[in-house]
């Protein structure tokens, strides 16, 4: 199981490498649920990371739905951070109407290169998520949907995710359940999902604070949980 986790810094980059973890996002404005990190953050993580570092490209927190002017600075950023060498890029837009804003979505796929795609959480904001997924099959550059399900965490939603994977089944994408994980719930997210990777945050920390430093305890109770579980 893919294990991923979030830095906000180059210190979270050396532990998460150095502790176990399987794959980076890079991020800054956790407050905001995660925004575009500074370029200079991206070129030395993906610089000195041994594991795929996958960039959050999001210039405000406000909404999903973006104007064209910040769809251009995103394609932009996802310019940079391709030049650097990054794994892939983790974005999202919505339309007004609520669905996925396909246009932006192919206006940041024209620019990816080879890079991976991963949907982020803004997946959660869909009425018809089923509907947003088929969507997202038409683009085979979209390798990772980030879902907690729906409105919470990832055991909120259980019955929802288990549809999201089911209708994913021998599809191009991996659905990675991302949203309150935790060492107290992973071995029932383990156990109930049967998931390909989980998407962890302040569940791997020393406190649940973005502000605390990567736990090696917690990332090695993790995969015990998950190897026993197998």
């Amino acid at each position: 199981m893919i294990i991923e986790g979030i830095a906000t810094n180059i210190q979270d980059v050396h532990d998460l490498n150095r502790f176990g973890a399987d794959r980076i996002e890079l991020c800054s404005g956790m407050e905001q649920d995660g925004l575009t990190p500074r370029m200079a953050l991206v070129k030395e993580a993906v610089l000195v990371s041994s594991i795929p570092v996958n960039v959050m490209v999001r210039p405000q927190g406000i909404t999903f739905h973006y104007t064209d002017r910040e769809i251009m600075q995103m394609v932009d950023q996802i310019r940079e951070v391709g030049s650097y060498g990054a794994n892939g890029i983790v974005i999202g837009a919505l339309a007004e109407d609520g669905h996925i804003d396909a246009n932006a979505l192919e206006s940041f796929i024209s620019v990816c290169g080879e890079m991976d795609v991963t949907f982020h959480k803004a997946f959660d904001a869909l009425d018809d998520q089923v509907e947003g997924l088929k969507m997202l099959l038409k683009y085979p550059e979209v390798k990772t949907i980030l879902t907690s399900g729906g409105p919470g965490g990832v055991t909120d939603n259980f019955e929802q995710l288990e549809r999201l994977m089911k209708e994913a089944e021998d599809t191009h994408v991996t659905i990675m359940p991302g949203g309150s994980l935790s060492t107290e719930n992973v071995a029932e997210v383990i156990e109930r999902l049967k998931t390909e990777g989980l998407h962890f945050g302040t569940g791997i920390r020393s406190t649940k604070s973005y502000d605390a430093p990567i736990s090696k305890e917690k990332i090695e109770f993790i995969r015990t949980v998950d190897r026993s579980g197998r």
